[in-house]
């Protein structure tokens, strides 16, 4: 028996306070809260095999590197280290015991020799979710599009992690747009009556797609309208993808009041758990970090041409974000790939996205008429602010591109630039 006062890490007091009995520690003498040294062991075993990498968790590349080229960016070891220094059990009372304790298969591999443990904190070449998001992709492209029994499993996993623990999503993924900040939208106007039109009606003009006219979008698939905006004029003409020689009109909008929105572009700023090598679930948030930080270049690649479904997994994922909050957010903000993500650009779920029919001269009324406005408009989200139609000849489109040298770096995947260290 061993008690909760001769451990040190906190999971594992945890453990034997939510599992023990009252008993007589055979460390230190004393009776008190504790459990059975074999319960104890097993535990700590158990997450330093689920919590660590075997070789045959490496890719040819990865071990190649590491035992033939001298890599030391991927942490090995043999067991007594990884409990002694990774697990930070070196100066337990009962290391050498549990050391002693562990199984031959936790020692020595199926070559007889001794076994090493690898770190995996999500930046191995494998990761669970990469995996799952390209299962995903071919599932609702090839398989279960309409009733997919995994995909809200799936993205539960994925999305979890932006809430507290009230179910809510945590401030840091929330951006807000108050009344008297622009966005921006705009449209191609080739004739004097396209632009007089404009004039004369820009919320209509202007505002969501009719229903009954509204294509595939990177967020919306056919027949759903989405009101997708710029927080920059420029970055407006840059994604209505117009050419040179385009007449093109653009307007500021506004909220009424204020609009909030899951911004995409801070995912790499959420707080995650701090979970240590003894804890369950510590591999899967290792590898979900790093997922997280490249879901938005996932979900803002361009569609090729004839790559109608390029846009399905997007599709979904908005769907789902609009589903599960659209309670508490109006929209996504995502990066704009037609300005190299320099620009920001923002979705409004087809519930937000209703522009007033008349324009509000409010620059200067003070804030407690905010609901005589409110209701003057008829749930309106968004008016249009006055005198702010700009009107656009595209003289140029300017063009960035990557050169190479050999036709094949055309072709290269992003694994192999990886490894390159062209990223």
């Amino acid at each position: 028996m061993i008690c909760i006062n001769c451990v040190t890490p906190e999971v594992l007091k945890k453990l034997i306070s939510e599992s023990g009995d009252y008993v007589s520690c055979e460390y230190c003498g004393n009776d008190g809260v504790g459990v059975g040294v074999e319960f104890l062991f097993d535990y700590i075993l158990s997450r330093v095999s689920e919590n660590t990498a075997t070789e045959d968790d490496l890719s040819q590349y990865e071990y190649g590197m590491l035992f033939e080229g001298g890599a030391d960016d991927i942490p090995i070891d043999y067991l007594d280290i990884v409990l002694s220094e990774w697990a930070n059990l070196g100066d337990e009372s009962y290391f050498d015991d549990l050391n002693a304790y562990a199984p031959k298969e936790m020692k020595v591999n199926s070559r007889n020799m001794d076994r090493q443990y690898f770190g995996d904190d999500g930046l191995l070449e494998r990761n669970f979710f990469e995996a799952k998001w390209i299962n995903f992709i071919d599932d609702i492209q090839h398989s279960h599009r309409f009733f997919n029994p995994n995909t809200k499993g799936f993205l539960d996993s994925v999305f979890n992690i932006l809430c507290g623990d009230d179910g809510n999503l945590k401030d840091e993924c929330i951006r807000a747009i108050i009344r008297g900040e622009p966005v921006y939208r705009a449209r191609s106007a080739s004739t004097r009556e396209q632009i007089m039109k404009i004039i004369g009606s820009p919320s209509s003009e202007l505002g969501p797609t009719p229903k009954g006219k509204a294509g595939s979008q990177r967020m919306t698939p056919n027949g759903i309208s989405a009101m997708y905006c710029s927080l920059e004029r420029e970055t407006c003409l840059s994604e209505i993808r117009s050419i040179t020689g385009d007449n093109v009109v653009s307007i500021a909008m506004t909220p009424v009041t204020s609009l909030k929105f899951l911004d995409l572009t801070r995912l790499d700023q959420i707080e995650f758990p701090t979970l240590s090598l003894l804890d369950k679930g510590y591999l899967e948030l290792m590898h979900l970090k790093t997922f997280m930080s490249s879901l938005v270049k996932k979900m803002s690649k361009p569609k090729g041409y004839n790559d109608e479904l390029r846009y399905l997994s997007s599709q979904v994922v908005f769907e789902y974000l609009r589903l599960r909050f659209g309670s508490q957010v109006d929209g996504l903000i995502f990066p704009s790939v037609q300005t190299g993500e320099l620009g920001t650009n923002i979705a409004l779920f087809p519930e937000a996205s209703i522009v007033a029919a008349k324009e509000i001269n409010s620059e200067h009324e003070e804030l407690a008429e905010a609901s005589v406005i409110t209701q003057s408009v008829s749930g309106a989200k968004l008016y249009c602010i006055p005198d702010s139609l700009r009107y656009h000849k595209i003289t140029a489109i300017e063009t960035k591109a990557l050169e190479y040298r050999f036709s094949e770096d055309l072709f290269m995947t992003d694994l192999t630039r990886n490894r390159l260290g062209l990223h």
